[in-house]
């Protein structure tokens, strides 16, 4: 019998993207090989903005709202230094406290610092470099990560965000429209407006048409009108169901330094679903299309009207590449894959 391990994951928030797919949905499975992960995260998290009672404060002492949240920040998680030595290992995803290495440099035990984005963009590189350097090991979303990490520490390992097959699967479900769908974080729909123009055109041609945002919040770029335009609010439990209305799945992006990091979660989300793809040939995302044959890359409008062209009226086609994104995922980007894969890593620490 091996020697239980016990791992102190650091999370933004229980239902933050990232926090779910690299740390969470671990859990369960490394628990059965005595590896037991307990995830903590901070309260205020990561990304709060300051409290109505901090600006009510700012009128009567004259300090900043945002000076007021940094303290807060700080004080909620100086409870962090005592608590890691009931473990083995630290489990970091991203930064504790971005704009901040002050945490990073006072966890003393093996640190594994996880990251899936080009966060050294946002959160402050010289912050973001110091993390990766204080870390035992480094848990890198793709290739693109990984050269970054290397540069300042040599104890890089590619981890993809990989998929729960038994959480995420084909269903069966009958409708009488095509639907083209995104699944996301509100933040990330700005990445629709460039190709809003081909998705209604192509609505407008094709009356047995449709297109699903399905997100925490709507935002302002579409009119949703309940019939052909469709908002379905995201949760845990809706997931799958909500996927497998879709009859195709899309991830447009831009093509800067941020992007280029980032790790495909939506696309394989909608392959191991069985969902053919339409997405822009950036980064990780050129990468598994190329791995898959499991849909078409499109930058211009035109091409992305053309691929939702030929997935609507192509059934073999279809076919096709709906079997090669289930296979892809089970075959490379599964969480059953990469379980043994950590688990071999937390052992080696």
């Amino acid at each position: 019998m091996p020697t239980p391990l016990k791992i102190l994951g650091l999370i933004a928030h229980e239902t933050d993207p990232s926090s779910r797919a690299r740390l969470l949905q671990y859990i369960p499975h490394l628990n059965s090989l005595d590896i037991f992960v307990t995830p903590r995260f901070f309260n205020p998290h990561t990304n709060a903005d300051p409290s109505k009672w901090m600006y009510k404060a700012n009128k009567f002492t004259g300090i900043n709202p945002w000076r007021f949240l940094w303290l807060q920040k700080t004080i909620s998680r100086l409870p962090l230094f005592y608590s890691q030595y009931n473990y083995d290992i630290i489990w970091q995803n991203r930064m504790i406290l971005p704009h901040q290495s002050f945490f990073e440099q006072k966890l003393s035990k093996p640190i594994i610092f996880d990251f899936d984005d080009a966060i050294w963009l946002h959160d402050g590189e010289k912050h973001v470099i110091k993390a990766i350097q204080n870390a035992t090991q480094v848990f890198a979303g793709n290739e693109y990560l990984a050269n970054f990490a290397v540069k300042y520490n040599n104890k890089i390992q590619i981890i993809p965000s990989v998929i729960d097959t038994a959480q995420l699967f084909p269903l069966k479900t009958e409708t009488s429209f095509f639907t083209i769908g995104w699944i996301g974080s509100a933040s990330n729909l700005r990445y629709l407006e460039p190709i809003k123009p081909a998705i209604l055109d192509f609505l407008s041609q094709n009356p047995d048409t449709r297109f699903m945002v399905v997100s925490s919040d709507p935002g302002n770029l579409f009119q949703f009108d309940g019939n052909r335009i469709l908002f379905k609010k995201w949760s845990p439990e809706n997931e799958n169901r909500l996927i497998n209305e879709m009859n195709v799945g899309i991830m447009p992006l831009t093509d800067d330094e941020y992007t280029r990091g980032k790790c495909s979660y939506k696309m394989l989300q909608y392959m191991a679903c069985g969902k053919p793809v339409v997405v822009s040939p950036v980064g990780m995302n050129l990468k598994i299309l190329k791995e898959s044959n499991a849909g078409f890359a499109a930058k211009e409008n035109n091409k992305w009207k053309d691929a939702f062209s030929s997935l609507k009226n192509d059934q073999p086609l279809y076919k096709e590449h709906s079997v090669n994104g289930r296979n892809c995922v089970e075959e490379k980007y599964s969480l059953n894959k990469f379980t043994p894969v950590v688990a071999g890593l937390f052992r080696s620490l």
